[in-house]
């Protein structure tokens, strides 16, 4: 018996020893299980969540901003609160469309975001603020002035030339067939009478003409040809500046339009560098300012110039068609006139 004493001793203390190993090993088992039960609690939590900013500098939280999201299992809505902040949680994983909306922003449409199980999915909306005419006109600079000049300007001078075209030459064809059938019987005077109820530059240079010849009859001195012709072409210069009147304005416009374009690129662009070269690069909200001062600008003063510049052609093509109408016309007159002699 005392030799398997030992042996009884060592063997109840190795039961000992498993029996603490496994109430320890029970133990583990135990808290691991809470703390995964814990886990699963805390990664229970499926969606999106961030902060809704402004694009300004330093980029300022949006208060009150409405996130709807539509997904194809589950859809509603959260508002973001004082800061900004929004979480929307419990939905189904997969991609949702976001559509995002403040008073005084621009909404965002058509924006996605992608859900992952147990992962709330970081998503940062920017929005930009609606435009006023005042903002708008501020993103020129001191530069918009001008361009505004060259704008109104340009348009003040295209409306008034297009009226005056459409009044210069009413009538003409008609004008000029009245005074071939006068002059066909003879009869000076009624040609004069049809010149003088259009009123236009046309009929005002073929009234001189007549006139010379009319006065030649009465003083018993018929006018050659050429002083006809040269009456006619000395009312031809006075009336001539009528259709030229304000185009060299609209040429200026086209030229300086640009130009004034030009300079706000170069003043936007030095306030680029002098952000870069006080704050850094860090911030690019900060350098948009300048750029968009320059591309505002540019584009401005192209805008203006280009339609500026087609319509000054148009009109120049104008005045040298009438003014080739005006010399025919002098011409069949005069011709007509020395046929009756």
């Amino acid at each position: 018996m005392r030799k398997f004493l030992p042996i009884l001793g060592v063997t109840v203390a190795l039961a000992l020893t498993m029996v603490g190993v496994m109430a320890q090993d029970e133990t583990m088992t135990t808290d691991t299980g809470m703390v995964g039960s814990e886990m699963a609690a805390s990664s229970s939590e499926t969606g999106f969540a961030g902060t809704v900013q402004s694009v300004e500098s330093g980029n300022p939280p949006v208060p009150n901003a409405t996130i709807q999201y539509t997904g194809s299992v589950d859809s509603g809505s959260a508002t973001s609160g004082p800061t900004g902040e929004y979480r929307v949680t419990g939905i189904s994983p997969g991609t949702y469309v976001l559509n995002i909306s403040a008073d005084g922003y621009r909404s965002r449409t058509q924006q996605t975001v992608t859900v992952v199980e147990g992962v709330v999915a970081p998503y940062e909306p920017k929005m930009r603020k609606k435009e006023t005419l005042v903002t708008f006109a501020a993103k020129f600079g001191w530069v918009g002035l001008p361009l505004l000049l060259c704008s109104v300007g340009a348009v003040t001078f295209v409306l008034e030339r297009i009226i005056a075209y459409s009044r210069l030459n009413k009538g003409t064809p008609e004008l000029l067939q009245s005074i071939s059938d006068s002059l066909s019987q003879d009869n000076v005077m009624e040609a004069i009478n049809a010149c003088e109820e259009r009123g236009t530059p046309i009929a005002n240079v073929l009234k001189a003409g007549l006139l010379r010849y009319s006065q030649g009859l009465v003083s018993g001195d018929k006018p050659s040809k050429a002083e006809i012709q040269e009456t006619m072409s000395e009312g031809a210069t006075l009336e001539l500046p009528e259709y030229e009147r304000n185009l060299t304005w609209l040429s200026m416009i086209a030229v300086v339009s640009p130009l004034f374009g030009l300079l706000g690129t170069v003043t936007g662009m030095i306030k680029s560098f002098t952000v870069i070269a006080l704050e850094g690069t860090n911030d690019p909200n900060a350098l948009a300012g300048g750029i968009s001062e320059a591309l505002y600008t540019t584009a401005a003063g192209l805008t203006i110039a280009a339609p500026t510049l087609v319509f000054y052609a148009v009109f120049e093509n104008f005045v040298n068609n009438s003014t080739i109408r005006i010399e025919a016309a002098a011409t069949d007159t005069v011709n007509a006139l020395i046929a009756n002699k």
